[in-house]
């Protein structure tokens, strides 16, 4: 049967419709599913990597505190030690004194004095001589020392200085000055001994 030519235009209408639908779900929907899933995983996978920089940044946090009150820890260990280790110390102090320009008169420590607070503190006295400038140097050197440092006790008495007939008089007066500083140590913590093993051929008795 021959159709007309509106039915023919009818047909081709309706085929390339047809062909079109066929295109769009056999070709383009997947697409589009398979790009939607992409979306999916991307979005999963930026999720998952804030995530893991959170975690990140987290870590480096703890990692960063930690590290700052092991330093911390460490220099308050320096300032206040579980021992006296006053060899030590002596050597510091000697050398600080040299800095500001002293001589060493006498230094005499004192044995640790255990306190209620449970530090122990130890009394070092110093007689030093040299110009009152440098005596002011070294009371500001003191409180850098490696050491907790505390001025106790402090006296100055002006030396008498002998000079040669026709020498111009010294610029600054020497002194002898006393400085009694205090140091202080943290107790040793310590275990209580472990009770000793039952012997071996020990026999309960009834």
């Amino acid at each position: 049967m021959k159709l007309s030519y509106n039915n023919q235009l009818i047909l081709i209408g309706v085929l390339i419709v047809v062909l079109a639908a066929a295109i769009i779900a056999l070709l383009i929907l997947p697409q589009v599913r398979a790009l939607s899933s992409v979306e999916d995983r991307i979005a999963e996978a930026d999720m998952q990597i804030s995530q893991a920089q959170a975690l990140l940044a987290q870590r480096q946090s703890i990692k960063a505190r930690s590290t700052e009150t092991e330093a911390k820890r460490m220099r308050l260990l320096n300032q206040m030690p579980e021992h006296p280790e006053l060899p030590s110390l002596i050597v510091e102090l000697q050398d600080t004194v040299n800095a500001a320009g002293l001589e060493f008169a006498s230094i005499t420590p004192s044995p640790p004095a255990e306190q209620e607070e449970g530090y122990s503190e130890v009394l070092i006295t110093m007689q030093l001589r040299g110009t009152w400038s440098d005596t002011v140097d070294l009371l500001q050197r003191l409180p850098r020392l490696t050491r907790q440092v505390r001025i106790s006790g402090f006296t100055t008495t002006i030396l008498e200085q002998e000079t040669e007939e026709g020498e111009p008089p010294p610029t600054e007066n020497l002194v002898q000055t006393t400085v009694t500083i205090k140091v202080y140590t943290m107790p040793v913590t310590i275990a209580p001994p472990a009770a000793p093993p039952a012997p071996e051929d020990a026999v309960e008795t009834q």
